[in-house]
């Protein structure tokens, strides 16, 4: 008895599952089909999408493939991160004369030899491997079958970030996985409709502009792109508000503003930042602290500026809409180092706030400051 084992954290599913998983029943010729949603991926962040809207995304793709197909939730009910040799131990207790195929894509079987009792893995079951284009046949040292032809180079993470920067699923998402994205309103689509609802026109346009400026610079300097676009996308919710609104709203939530009297006397719009952090965790669950901080102080900076700080920052002053000089003084500056595009962008917000004859925060003067001697 053959039994294909395919597992994955399916978020989203898409073409390149299906046409890997299609490859292998047709090689193999399997007589029983598992498919095992992840919990928790050993080797990925948690999901934020729920398990049961990635299973059943799973389903609606798999279902049709084969005459045999289950999908367990054996993962979901430990409600913990599963390792593959855990999976094989369990198949093998409910088959044990059966030959194990684990299916994998090529990034899997490049990582194969490190994986949690691999040995295991290695003596109990063949891997079935499917290669991406422009990866050369590889010469396994344990069991393995390599499947006939290339696969579409495509990855869940950067469909995620392209429905977080665009507001919408592309074409190259299956039809009944982007039925469920879209009335789930998952990858951030909730977030996108918020903001909608909220901010005018040209800010909703600005926000996509900072999003995907943030998410180019994060894949530069060694960022996570989502968490990048998320930061991009919340960091003007505050501006949902009015001034004498984003007073009222700071005061009710006793958020700690440094200079929070002189702000709320001077410039009460740059309360939208702190603001706009507040929102983003508890309207919208973000839990993560660099996604937070670096919201927080997207305007006025900080102290000990952290490089995604200094993306956010960096991506409000020179994303698309901004003035064509400064998004070029900006972007040149940035050719020489991250601290330097920091400096660009701090001069431009001085330059605009005395050009306009508004009030200079203490706290914009202090990042000059300490940014001017860090250059020396």
């Amino acid at each position: 008895m053959k039994i294909l084992i395919y597992g994955g954290t399916f978020d989203p599913v898409h073409n390149g599952h299906l046409k890997l998983f299609s490859a292998a029943i047709k090689e193999i010729k399997p007589d029983l089909c598992y498919v095992f949603t992840a919990y928790n991926s050993p080797y990925k962040e948690i999901s934020q999408t729920p398990y049961s809207l990635r299973k059943t995304m799973a389903q609606k793709v798999f279902a049709s493939l084969h005459k045999n197909i289950i999908f367990d939730d054996f993962e979901y009910k430990r409600h913990r991160k599963v390792y593959t040799f855990e999976t094989v131990k369990y198949i093998k207790q409910k088959y044990p004369k059966a030959e194990i195929f684990i299916l994998v894509g090529t990034d899997c079987a490049a990582t194969l030899t490190a994986w949690k009792n691999a040995e295991y893995n290695f003596k109990n079951a063949t891997f079935v491997i499917g290669l991406r284009p422009g990866f050369k046949t590889v010469k396994p040292t344990f069991k393995a079958h390599i499947l006939k032809g290339v696969f579409p180079k495509i990855s869940s993470s950067a469909l995620r970030l392209q429905i977080m920067l665009n507001g919408k699923t592309p074409k190259i998402i299956l039809p009944e996985v982007t039925i469920i994205i879209n009335k789930n309103l998952l990858y951030s689509l909730h977030i996108h409709k918020w903001l909608k609802g909220h901010l005018k026109t040209p800010r909703f346009n600005h926000v996509l502009a900072v999003a995907k400026e943030a998410a180019t610079l994060a894949g530069i300097y060694g960022i996570d792109a989502e968490k990048a676009a998320l930061a991009g996308l919340l960091h003007d919710a505050g501006k949902s508000m009015t001034k004498d609104q984003m007073i009222v709203y700071a005061r009710k939530h006793k958020l700690k503003i440094e200079n929070f009297k002189e702000l709320a006397k001077y410039a009460p719009a740059l309360l939208h930042a702190d603001i706009s952090a507040h929102i983003a965790q508890k309207q919208f669950k973000v839990q993560d602290k660099s996604i937070l901080q670096a919201i927080a102080c997207h305007t006025l900076g900080g102290q000990n500026m952290s490089t995604f700080d200094k993306i956010l920052m960096i991506a409000d002053m020179c994303a698309k809409g901004r003035r064509p000089q400064d998004i070029k003084l900006i972007k040149s500056a940035l050719k020489k180092s991250l601290d330097e595009g920091l400096l660009a962008a701090e001069k431009v917000k001085i330059i605009y706030t005395v050009r306009t004859d508004k009030w200079l925060a203490p706290q914009g003067i202090k990042l000059w400051n300490e940014t001017v001697l860090k250059k020396k």
